[in-house]
């Protein structure tokens, strides 16, 4: 019976504007994504028949059929027509409802890792195909690529290609953020895109130009943050505190994230936040492995 570990990255959005709202109810934005190395951990191992997903800790997130990665299996099995047992463990390390993508990355992982060990033989096509059904976030977790643009619902890459290396403090306040009812939030607030600006982040990026990268930081759902807002505040302000840069919303939320150019720098910071015990404190770095685990530099 076959075994093998694979790993799910999280993401933060360096900028992300909602542009509209689309006719098949998703939204059309434009984002800039990064890959971290805060990941999940993702033990599959062969049995005889069934699909079996586990989640640990056991509260985390749901189990069996109502996680995104048993989706991503049985999509999987019924574009190949594959009758194979897995017994599939989700070891969480990413926060759940952060506005981190931990479930997409968890799904485009186990897409990745069966075709690839079980040898399937799906093209990177028809692969990209299956991921864009299950959600639009999982698409860029198929990419080998640390920064990408997104577009369209978020399906549509484009790799940017670069060398950047950046450290990151990543803060969770203890509560969850449903990506649905933000993106209601959006729609009800009456908040405008602005005029793309990604084009300058790629610039800035390309430059390695962290000051200006910083500046450009956007976010549309920190202005319908609502009766949130004070727990998210409490987290900007201890990076403000702490590492005296200001504290940025990603995705969804309610996670905030600072950026530094060397670990030292980010490890000092770090050492300046005090414990609170209604918020989650992570280091992560930019990622640039694969779903194998490693992160060359």
């Amino acid at each position: 019976m076959r075994q093998f570990m694979v790993y799910a990255p999280a993401k933060l959005n360096l900028y992300l504007d909602v542009l509209e709202k689309r006719r098949d109810g998703y939204h059309t934005i434009e984002t800039l994504f990064e890959k971290i190395d805060l990941k999940d951990e993702i033990l599959i191992k062969e049995k005889a028949s069934g699909v079996e997903v586990r989640v640990e800790p056991l509260n985390s997130c749901p189990s069996g059929k109502q996680n995104i990665a048993y989706k991503a299996i049985q999509t999987l099995f019924e574009a190949r027509n594959v009758k194979i047992g897995l017994d599939v463990v989700i070891k969480k390390k990413v926060p759940v409802s952060a506005g981190l993508g931990g479930g997409s990355s968890d799904a485009a992982s186990v897409l990745r890792g069966l075709n690839e060990q079980l040898e399937l033989g799906l093209s990177p096509e028809r692969l990209f195909s299956i991921a864009v059904q299950i959600g639009k976030d999982v698409p860029f977790f198929m990419l080998d690529k640390a920064f990408a643009i997104g577009k369209g619902a978020g399906e549509i890459l484009e790799p940017v290609n670069v060398d950047a290396n950046f450290h990151h403090i990543v803060l969770k306040p203890n509560i969850a953020l449903s990506t649905t009812e933000m993106y209601k939030r959006i729609d009800g607030s009456g908040v405008r895109a602005r005029k793309s600006g990604i084009a300058k982040m790629i610039s800035f990026l390309e430059q390695n130009d962290l000051a200006s990268l910083e500046k450009g930081y956007y976010n549309s759902f920190e202005d319908v943050l609502g009766s949130d807002a004070r727990e998210i505040k409490k987290a900007k302000d201890l990076l403000a505190n702490a590492a005296a840069a200001p504290g940025f919303l990603s995705g969804s939320g309610p996670s905030v994230f600072c950026t530094f150019k060397s670990m030292g720098e980010a490890r000092d910071a770090l050492k300046r936040i005090p414990k609170e015990r209604d918020i989650d404190i992570f280091l992560a770095t930019t990622y640039k492995g694969g779903i194998y685990g490693d992160n060359r530099s």
